[in-house]
């Protein structure tokens, strides 16, 4: 092996990474401590967390012996989880090259030559449950199989709602509407997606399931529907063998507590966790074990995270297992004094302006409650960027109405984008005409809805303005975007032109059957006025063919067509879904719903043609309706644009501000109130709330039955807390410049982006702080 001294001169010349203790002490802390130092790593924006964590786990590899597969690191996302290993393999690469051009380490050439990587455990705590189940099962046990969250509201609907028409239940929509705040915009997705929530709080808090029944049946008649709801999803689940996520991660929980796992943690030393801050307690539970295994093995726990970037309490994280970490590790890990934690700061910023790191501290420090919030003692993020750069001033855009504000929105993005810049003052903002591109530039909203019913958002007006194509996959529901209804149009129209068999179905959805024929609609439009391609056959003939069961170069027809083969060759005639990028993810999302479903539908997603039993044909069809067609129409199916490995790169990126986590942009434009018009009370829970909202209720209601007990906080501190960190993630993204926009009705309307505090006052009044353009 080789010293720490050897090894930091070669990650400071070779990888340009400034660690010594002159240079960066916190992380130089960080990197060099030895295998048993257990550390809690709070890491503000901008760290370098993602550099320290590979960092140090290529210092246990090169200076502490250890090997590759005895090393655990998780993050929270595919996308984080990628170049986490992207950068281990490629930084552990250019050490290891260093080291055999180097005489002096010859006698490490062999070892070096077959040190292998990959055998670092590395993925989101979903993958690495996934994988270490299926790996170390008994024999002769069948693997877990995982459905994605999308064929979870599939099956819940026609499970948990569908099954004795409990989406008709009053005392359940009763309760439902209750918990979530009011009937505006309730339907049946939304109590699917409700019913969901419910059961993922169940597993993420370790609730009780049958005591939180008991208590609350008592209190409503309509939880007792929901339970019955939730346990027949269960129940098909199990019948089939299938797993959601947080099934699995509580059947990996259970296994590691069972000793079926001792082979795997024998073997384990050192565990990393990165946004530590969005854990909940299942989840924590799990790395406790796992680090338990890892200290009795001599080694340790590093766990990294930043409580003001905490965003995802409505998916059950527990931010205060985030701060209260030191404590909880002493007294959950089941062993005599286990040695305490390190803690340390990772305050230096090396992202973004001087101008920017204070606009951000001074937003994450304006309200006093907020900061009883906060890791105890957490000091302010300092600017550590290299020059050169330009300290743009932050600037800000507000207009009467949000049609004026997204024109001259517009003609600023392209100025910046495809003119000669834009000009503030003594500065000139542009995109880098020769390294730039629109992806340098990005618009990040609390929703990044374009209409919602008949009202048209930012996002809408950016579209009709912009002279440049936008990203905006998310901007409309899957089930009314123009590739959805034409692509599904022409399915329904191929396996049931005339609708007989839809007309036969009782009870589908009203929003349903009125999508269904929307999508005919659109879908017979297309072919009417489609041009014929210069290939023999057209998507008329094509669709003719399917209606009559007529084999295309063939004798016979098929008797089983899978319904994705049908999706495939449709698509053929819709150029979008195949050269757009937008159209690409749509693609995506509806062939993985087809696909994922025939886990768990009876005809497996094909399509029975047998003129011995006809009726075989009308149940396959059925079941494409309820399991596939029916999902989609009611909204259940959600877009991932995470579907895609990376933004496309001649596109302005339009997202939310969740979306957004873990990213960076020269150009940030954070919609900060385009959509405040009036202080009305309705649209309070997204600037300044009156109450606890969705999330927090559904705490309040499932946590009286968890380890964890009922929150401290009440629920309108935890809304303020939520919203705080949501800018604060927001405002942090931006390297360069950092532009607000929204309405000129800021000045009268409380709102937490704009400095607010949740007394009532505002310290930021008029905005003062920032260049209005």
């Amino acid at each position: 092996m080789i010293s720490w001294e050897n090894y930091q001169k070669i990650v400071i010349k070779h990888l340009n990474r400034k660690i010594s203790q002159e240079d960066n002490p916190n992380q130089h802390q960080a990197i060099s401590a030895p295998t048993e130092q257990s550390q809690f790593l709070v890491a503000g924006p901008g760290s370098g967390k993602t550099t320290v964590m590979v960092l140090k786990i290529l210092k246990f590899i090169y200076v502490d012996d250890v090997h590759p597969s005895s090393i655990l690191a998780t993050t929270f996302t595919r996308k984080a989880a990628s170049e986490l290993r992207s950068r281990i393999l490629s930084w552990g690469d250019e050490i290891r090259q260093v080291l055999l051009k180097d005489p002096e380490f010859s006698e490490m050439h062999t070892y070096l030559r077959l040190l292998d990587f990959n055998q670092i455990i590395t993925g989101t705590l979903d993958s690495i449950s996934n994988d270490i189940l299926k790996m170390h099962r008994a024999p002769g046990a069948a693997p877990p199989v995982v459905i994605q969250d999308f064929v979870t509201s599939a099956l819940m609907l026609n499970v948990g709602l569908f099954k004795e028409e409990k989406h008709h239940n009053e005392d359940l929509r009763d309760y439902l509407i209750k918990l979530r705040g009011g009937k505006f915009g309730f339907n049946t997705n939304e109590m699917c997606k409700q019913l969901l929530e419910i059961k993922d709080r169940v597993y993420y808090d370790q609730v009780e399931w049958d005591e939180l029944a008991q208590e609350k049946i008592n209190e409503h008649p309509g939880f007792e529907v929901a339970h019955q709801a939730i346990n027949d999803y269960l129940h098909e689940l199990g019948m089939r063998n299938l797993f959601d996520y947080a099934m699995l991660e509580a059947e990996f929980l259970d296994q590691l507590r069972t000793n079926k796992l001792d082979d795997f943690l024998q073997g384990l030393k050192l565990i990393l966790v990165d946004e530590y801050q969005d854990s909940n307690l299942l989840q924590e539970q799990i790395y406790f074990q796992l680090a338990e295994a890892a200290l009795k093995n001599g080694g340790s726990m590093t766990v990294v995270g930043d409580d003001d970037q905490s965003l995802y309490r409505f998916r059950g994280a527990t931010v205060d297992l985030f701060t209260n970490f030191l404590e909880r590790f002493s007294t959950q890990i089941n062993l005599e004094e286990p040695k305490k934690p390190e803690l340390i700061y990772l305050s230096q910023n090396y992202r973004s302006t001087e101008n920017i790191v204070h606009f951000c501290n001074g937003f994450s420090q304006l309200d006093t409650e907020f900061q009883l919030a906060r890791v105890k003692d957490k000091p302010a993020i300092i600017p550590e960027r290299t020059p050169p750069f330009t300290d743009f001033p932050i600037l800000g855009m507000f207009r009467k109405d949000v049609e004026t504000l997204a024109q001259d929105l517009s003609q600023f993005i392209e100025q910046v984008v495809c003119k000669d810049g834009y000009q503030v003052q003594d500065y000139l903002i542009k995109v880098n005409p020769d390294e730039g591109s629109p992806t340098d530039l990005s618009v990040l909203l609390s929703s990044p809805q374009e209409q919602v019913y008949k009202n048209k958002k930012l996002p809408y007006h950016l579209r009709e303005n912009l002279n440049i194509p936008i990203f905006n996959p998310r901007g409309h529901s899957l089930e009314r975007t123009w590739e959805t209804k034409v692509l599904c149009g022409l399915m329904l129209d191929c396996i049931d032109p005339e609708c007989e068999i839809q007309e036969s179905i009782e009870k589908l959805p009203y929003s349903a059957k009125k999508n269904f024929k929307s999508w005919r609609i659109t879908a017979r439009d297309y072919v009417d006025t489609n041009p014929e391609p210069s290939t023999p056959l057209s998507l008329k003939l094509f669709i003719e063919a399917w209606q009559k069961r007529q084999p295309l170069g063939r004798k016979t027809w098929k008797k089983t067509v899978p319904l994705l083969d049908l999706a495939y060759k449709l698509v053929t005639w819709i150029p979008t879904m195949q050269n757009d990028v937008e159209g690409l993810v749509y693609l995506e999302a509806i062939t993985r719903t087809i696909s994922e479903t025939s886990l768990f539908s009876n005809y497996a997603g094909e399509l029975v043609f047998d003129e011995e039993t006809p009726e075989r044909e009308c149940y396959s069809i059925k079941d494409a309706y309820w399991n596939i067609f029916v999902p989609l129409a009611t909204g259940a199916i959600k877009v991932d644009e995470g579907l895609l490995d990376t933004l496309p790169d001649n596109r302005i990126n339009i997202m939310s501000i969740h979306q957004s986590k873990g990213l960076e942009f020269p150009l940030v434009i954070v919609d900060v109130g385009s959509d405040f018009r009036t202080n009305h009370p309705k649209n309070a829970f997204k600037r300044f709330p009156e109450e606890g909202g969705n999330s927090c209720t559904m705490e309040d209601e499932i946590r009286v039955c968890s380890p964890l007990g009922s929150p401290n906080r009440p629920g309108r501190h935890r809304a303020f807390d939520d919203l705080t960190r949501h800018y604060f993630v927001a405002y942090s993204r931006a390297q360069d410049v950092l532009l607000l926009v929204g309405l000129t009705t800021f000045r009268d309307i409380p709102n937490v982006a704009t400095g607010w505090t949740r007394n009532g006052n505002w310290p930021w009044e008029g905005l003062d702080n920032m260049i209005m353009i």
